[in-house]
């Protein structure tokens, strides 16, 4: 069923779907197609508002699905093929941050189908959009079975653009004030250092004896995490890639994901002063300025793919 969960400043209404009948339960909002609950076992395990309000202020991105380019992109400026284009320069150092300041995570999208286990949102970004070239056609699937929320991205332009979505739910499985006691691991050798301003420096450098190695489950602490820990160096078959464990609940994220990168974000910057953990599946961020990350350059005729999935388990 469709419910009515707020209302934009213009008037338009932001609509409501819920999927999952079992263990695992899932309300998915028109605006940014964004996570606004997960229910495992009657708990809250994402951090979110039942008003619609607050996702216009602190709680900006919380859920949503943002792009068309995730994370920043140096200087608002990218190059395709010799073909320079001016982005919406939305942060204060210049940069492009998740396709603008009217990227995906901030419209509302339209809601093509739905069921009891799975909801289907689509939207239409057109050429010039926030300086993005090719009119780009993007559709989000969420689907629940048993313990696990699958999400499946596509998208496909009429010209050559760039193109990485991801998800920006803020993870928090114990409902404590923040997730500095939960334990993570991320199957990564590397990660991406970056400037003052959160721009990649260019070097791959190896997370051993880095304050962000969490090859093996540790505390998250204090650890003051936005950065990019790098996967692969092209999108591979869906895997389990990130492990998010709280010894009070008892409850265990496993993420997988199809693509070459993982944003991790404790939220640090914003209101929500690390109450939970942002696990962004993603191309490499500014990929398109930096020589030698994987491309996040989507072709005409070509259909963007990315899948992501999280399983919810405990012990017993």
């Amino acid at each position: 069923m469709i419910n009515t969960f707020g209302q934009m400043p213009d008037g338009r209404a932001v609509h409501s779907v819920a999927i999952g009948e079992g263990r695992l339960k899932v309300q998915v909002l028109s605006y940014g197609a964004s996570v606004q609950s997960v229910l495992f076992n009657g708990a809250q395990m994402v951090v979110g508002s039942e008003r619609f309000e607050p996702y216009l202020g602190p709680l900006k991105y919380a859920g949503a699905v943002v792009g068309r380019v995730a994370n920043r992109i140096a200087g608002a400026r990218a190059m395709i093929d010799g073909v320079a284009s001016s982005l919406d320069a939305n942060e204060p150092n210049g940069a492009c941050l998740h396709g603008g300041s009217d990227g995906a995570g901030q419209l509302i999208w339209t809601i093509l189908d739905h069921s009891a286990a799975q909801v289907t949102l689509t939207l239409h970004l057109p050429d010039g959009h926030m300086g993005f070239p090719g009119a780009l056609d993007v559709q989000a699937r969420y689907r629940v079975e048993a313990e696990v929320l699958r999400l499946e991205i596509t998208a496909t332009s009429d010209a050559d653009t760039l193109c990485s979505f991801a998800p920006h739910g803020y993870w928090n499985l114990s409902g404590e004030a923040n997730i500095d006691a939960h334990e993570l691991r991320i199957a990564a050798e590397h990660f991406l250092p970056v400037d003052a301003a959160l721009i990649p420096t260019g070097e791959v450098a190896p997370l051993k004896k880095s304050a962000f190695d969490f090859s093996q489950a540790r505390a998250i602490g204090g650890a003051g995490i936005d950065h990019n820990f790098c996967l692969s160096r092209a999108r591979a078959p869906l895997c389990a890639v990130v492990w998010l464990h709280s010894p009070k609940s008892g409850v265990t994220l496993e993420v997988a994901s199809t693509e070459t990168g993982v944003q991790i974000y404790d939220g640090r910057h914003l209101r929500l002063a690390r109450a939970g953990l942002a696990i962004e599946p993603q191309v490499w961020p500014d990929a398109v300025n930096q020589t030698g990350f994987p491309s996040m350059t989507l072709r005409k005729g070509e259909t963007y793919r990315a899948t992501s999935e999280f399983r919810l388990h405990t012990a017993d």
